[in-house]
């Protein structure tokens, strides 16, 4: 059993402004007790399949090298093969081209002989890979599951679902008791999955974030009962990203074909939606001038993202031909139940259906990075605090909660620091 134990639960797509003492009221009582993150960001994109991988590394994209939800990967050729980060093959794939499936340890691999980890993760399988893709700990998910060195039957009796929510939490908390890990990971799909197929702000998508609010309650009832029986927990509870209501779809690959720009990975220029942003990777030899002058004179384009200022939002300009990320226009008028917040998005691939109407993610828009974070155990007071934080400084705090080494992070540790009111 290890001397302290971190748990972490991320309510998937929660926005900062639905938490309330009536709509999330486990969330909320812990925030009374713990320290709050008013200004908690996301990554960018704001995806979930980033976030993993920064919450897994404490690194920024530019460093553990999982750059989006879709991406392309380059080969020694030159070639650009687009890929969906999400699918479980996808590490596999990258490890294969590149020698490793992220270039960065995780805290799976970090903790793997002071505790173990154990990961319970609802959300696709490459997201939920992210955090051990090299089977150091114990995951589970509907698609993929592993024990050390080994692979498991998957959860398959799961769903992405609120149900589905409901029997991973049951399965984590068994997990957690029986194995008493030094960290426990649940990473909940909702209200992630309802918001993408509904308005944010409707009955659905409220009922989908009590849902999880519950999900969290569950496991505050087995924190308490560990810390009355004078056990040191650090509870980490928030979400990896909000969520905006998509106004307009763009199919960005007609626009280039129109202007004659020759998409496609025959072509050496490869376009991938990630919601509300948009990755463009350029193969070695083509000129990106034309390429960067398309997309900077786009009327649905809000920024063009390259160079330094890609390099500051940590990416890495260059790195498997990514030449620039496309953060969509957004504004800040209300939904039609009163949420702020619209966006343009680009148009998914093909088989994924389009989501106008809905919530979406992705991009540098306030309500999709207003993500949500308390930290509520010993180190941390009953306080809301105004320090910038992302999910880069979660690996460091919990190695830090457990008197251990965080080398090699881009993130900071939050633990037994001093914040700003």
């Amino acid at each position: 059993m290890s001397k302290n134990t971190a748990v972490l639960v991320i309510m998937d797509g929660l926005r900062r402004d639905a938490v309330s003492p009536t709509r999330t009221p486990n969330l909320w009582a812990l925030r009374q007790g713990g320290t709050w993150f008013a200004r908690y960001r996301s990554m960018f994109p704001s995806a979930t399949r980033v976030v993993s991988s920064s919450t897994a590394t404490g690194c920024v994209p530019a460093t553990h090298g999982l750059a989006g939800n879709s991406m392309a990967l380059l080969d020694e050729e030159g070639r650009l093969h687009p890929h969906d980060a999400g699918a479980p093959d996808f590490l596999a794939a990258r490890r294969a081209m590149h020698g490793r499936a992220l270039d960065a340890p995780t805290l799976a691999e970090r903790l793997s002989g002071h505790g173990g980890v154990v990961i319970c993760s609802n959300v696709s399988p490459g997201a939920a890979l992210a955090h051990d893709p090299n089977r150091a700990g114990h995951l589970f998910n509907r698609v993929v599951s592993h024990a050390p060195g080994q692979a498991l039957e998957p959860l398959s009796d799961i769903t992405l679902s609120i149900e589905g929510d409901r029997l991973i939490t049951e399965r984590f908390i068994a997990e957690m008791r029986s194995r008493r890990p030094a960290l426990g990971v649940l990473w909940l799909g909702e209200p992630d999955a309802t918001q993408h197929a509904s308005t944010p702000g409707s009955d659905s998508c409220w009922e989908a974030i009590a849902a999880a609010d519950e999900r969290l309650g569950e496991v505050v009832a087995m924190v308490a009962e560990w810390r009355a029986a004078g056990e040191h927990v650090l509870l980490l509870a928030g979400s990896d990203h909000g969520h905006e209501t998509v106004e307009g779809v763009i199919d960005v690959q007609a626009e280039l074909e129109e202007a004659g720009l020759a998409p496609g990975a025959e072509h050496g220029l490869v376009t991938l939606s990630n919601g509300s942003s948009v990755m463009v990777h350029l193969a070695p030899g083509r000129d990106p001038a034309p390429v960067l002058e398309f997309f900077q004179a786009a009327s649905w384009a809000d920024e063009v993202l390259e160079g330094e200022r890609l390099r500051r939002l940590g990416q890495r300009p260059g790195a498997d031909g990514l030449l620039c990320i496309v953060a969509m226009r957004r504004r800040d008028a209300p939904n039609a139940h009163g949420l702020p917040g619209l966006v343009l998005v680009a148009k998914p691939a093909t088989g994924k259906p389009d989501r106008l109407g809905c919530g979406q993610h992705g991009g540098l828009g306030a309500s999709e990075q207003s993500a949500v974070m308390l930290a509520n155990g010993p180190g941390f007071s009953a306080a809301e605090c105004d320090i910038a934080a992302s999910p880069i400084d979660l690996a460091p705090t919990i190695m830090d909660f457990l008197d251990l080494r965080a080398e090699g992070m881009d993130g900071r540790t939050l633990y037994r620091t001093e914040f700003p009111a």
